[in-house]
């Protein structure tokens, strides 16, 4: 924005519009870093869309969008994103919740009734997005995540608490299954999955900013993979359901994984909201009946 010119919050969001003209979504990114700058909600922008931005609030916003426009992602810009419509604190020792992670809520939603007391494990929790939102689905639900990243943690706990959830969820530090004791009902993970290969043609957002633990699994995408379904039968409760995030390109391998460890007719593929392969899973309740 000019320097030294008095500009209306209307006119600064079309300017910061422009400015990141350069952004995959110029118009959102700068309605959201325009809010956070002033502490306001979209009515307000539209109400308050005549007045004028003080000095400080003007240096504020442009300081945001330089920010952007090096790349740094608006959820990391405003320390939150929003999950499931639960707002979560993230920071760049955690991935970003994304909507397509949704899937693995959907598809525990659609297999297993919400009054059900179900024993939930979450690997890989990062910012303890997937867990809370299942615990918000399932009221009668106790749920842990596990992460390797103590830094992951701290943000997860916050997350849980200031959700409400600190009664039903815990959270341990390790690697996947190794600090869980006893057998779970429901377990999901959203493991990283990107191939080191793969790491140049990532967006600057994504491999500049985003832990890099919790994207890339080894010359193939499948380390972590090996490493918790290799380990996952002694968790599983009877009749207990697992679901797991991939690559679009990864889901008929990934269902060849689970096949040692389920029936046939128990394994299926996650689709994400516009219809993408997400991930897969299997259900033992259903192997179970045999249907």
């Amino acid at each position: 924005m000019p320097d030294n010119k008095a500009v209306t919050i209307g006119e600064a969001l079309r300017q910061g519009v422009a400015f990141l003209a350069n952004s995959e979504t110029p118009q959102l990114d700068a309605r959201i870093l325009l809010k956070h700058a002033l502490c306001a909600d979209d009515s307000a922008l539209i109400a308050r869309a005549n007045d004028i931005l003080s000095a400080a609030e003007a240096a504020l916003f442009q300081s945001l969008l330089e920010r952007r426009a090096r790349s740094e992602p608006v959820a990391y810009i405003t320390g939150e994103k929003e999950f499931w419509s639960l707002s979560f604190k993230v920071t760049p020792d955690v991935l970003i919740p994304r909507d397509d992670s949704g899937a693995l809520v959907e598809a525990a939603i659609k297999r297993r009734r919400r009054d059900e007391p179900l024993r939930i494990a979450d690997l890989g929790t990062g910012s303890g997005c997937l867990l809370c939102a299942l615990l918000s689905e399932f009221p009668n639900a106790q749920g842990i995540g596990v992460d390797r990243s103590e830094a992951a943690l701290k943000i997860a706990k916050t997350n849980a608490a200031a959700l409400g959830f600190v009664e039903r969820a815990s959270f341990a530090a390790g690697d996947w299954l190794a600090p869980l004791t006893g057998v779970f009902d429901l377990i999901v993970a959203n493991p990283p999955y990107i191939a080191e290969t793969e790491a140049p043609g990532l967006s600057p957002d994504v491999a500049a900013y985003e832990p890099h633990g919790a994207l890339f699994a080894g010359a193939d995408g499948f380390d972590a993979y090996r490493a918790i379904i290799g380990r996952l039968s002694p968790f599983l409760a009877r009749g207990g359901l697992v679901l797991m995030e991939c690559g679009s390109t990864q889901t008929e391998t990934l269902a060849a994984m689970l096949q040692d460890l389920a029936p046939e007719n128990a394994i299926f593929t996650l689709y994400d909201l516009a219809g993408r392969p997400r991930g897969a899973g299997f259900d033992l309740r259903k192997g179970e009946k045999g249907d």
